[in-house]
């Protein structure tokens, strides 16, 4: 009750900011995880780059580490027009724009290269369309790399070796739906989790290398990692829609200029550093299975691709074209 008066109590005070600011705009963003994520990293890139461009008339304030609460708040935040910005994981956006689990959809990009010739191109821009229904903006699309699973029980070749296992996941139906394909106990939580991994309430989870690292997985009793990359992580510079409207057409264009900006920015950051994570994770005493049975993990995960339907199933029938 006391986490919840408070959050309550941030999303008010930010409202009457938004509302008292005089000549200075403030722009709110909102992300669940700490300035090591690229996710926050990349907000403060934005910051930086809006504040330089149009100094004085804006400030952007950057909420990190879940302040204003998970991604889900986040998001009804921003349709509420209280919390501007957010980069945030697709999972959440599910529940307000449905076809944003073409991107969840398991195996559909098999590559970085991949996966930014559909999001930059008309895939991209016509599943950005669809935020607009909900209020929603999506200025940009950047990464935090393909998620791969870790466990403290065992070593994981192939869908078997998770059967029964608690993993961790987030609160998308999508994402259940695949690790009930796989054999495992699926368990929707919001972030963060190093304490539930460290208690054994769950057993594993499912994340990019960049979080993994930044999380200090090994140090929550993760001991085993495959490298599955069974779904690539997307995120989205998503935006009050109202918001970004309202902006003189000079400074709306260069927020939209410095959401893309950070988002490349963001894209290279999680593949520069991808490699030396890894390294870093087994130096720290991960066991990595660096080649798993990709193939018993496609088989187990199609009937999820099968399941889409109406908007979602042409979307991801465009991106296997796409990807050809």
């Amino acid at each position: 009750m006391r986490k919840s008066m408070h959050l309550f109590m941030a999303v008010v005070f930010l409202a009457a900011l938004a509302g008292t600011a005089g000549a200075q705009t403030q722009i709110n963003i909102a992300t669940v995880v700490n300035p090591d994520f690229v996710h926050t990293r990349s907000c403060y890139w934005f910051k930086e780059c809006v504040e330089q461009a149009l100094p004085g008339k804006y400030v952007v304030n950057v909420h990190h580490s879940a302040a204003l609460g998970s991604e889900t708040q986040v998001l009804q935040q921003i349709q509420l027009g209280t919390t501007q910005m957010s980069v945030c994981t697709t999972a959440p956006i599910e529940a307000f724009v449905p076809e944003i689990k073409a991107l969840e959809m398991p195996f559909v990009l098999p590559s970085y290269e991949a996966a930014d010739k559909v999001l930059d191109g008309p895939v991209g821009q016509e599943l950005g369309k669809k935020f607009e229904k909900s209020g929603f903006m999506a200025l940009a699309f950047l990464d935090n790399g393909f998620r791969n699973v870790t466990n403290a029980k065992r070593p994981v070749k192939g869908p078997a070796d998770l059967k029964g296992l608690k993993i961790r996941t987030m609160e998308a139906p999508t994402h259940l739906a695949i690790w009930r394909a796989i054999g495992a106990n699926p368990t929707p939580m919001a972030w963060p989790i190093f304490t539930q991994l460290q208690q054994g309430v769950i057993d594993g989870q499912e994340n990019p290398i960049a979080v993994i690292h930044a999380a200090k997985m090994p140090e929550a009793g993760q001991k085993y990692l495959t490298l599955t990359r069974h779904v690539y992580s997307a995120l989205v510079f998503v935006a009050n829609k109202a918001f970004i409207d309202s902006l003189p057409a000079a400074d709306r264009q260069i927020v939209l200029d410095c959401a893309r900006k950070s988002a490349l920015r963001g894209r290279q950051f999680i593949r520069d550093n991808e490699a030396r994570q890894l390294a870093e994770l087994q130096a720290a005493g991960m066991q990595v299975e660096m080649n798993p049975d990709l193939e018993a993990f496609r088989k187990a995960t199609a009937p999820v691709i099968a399941s889409a339907s109406g908007e979602t199933k042409k979307l991801v029938e465009q991106i296997q074209q796409t990807v050809k």
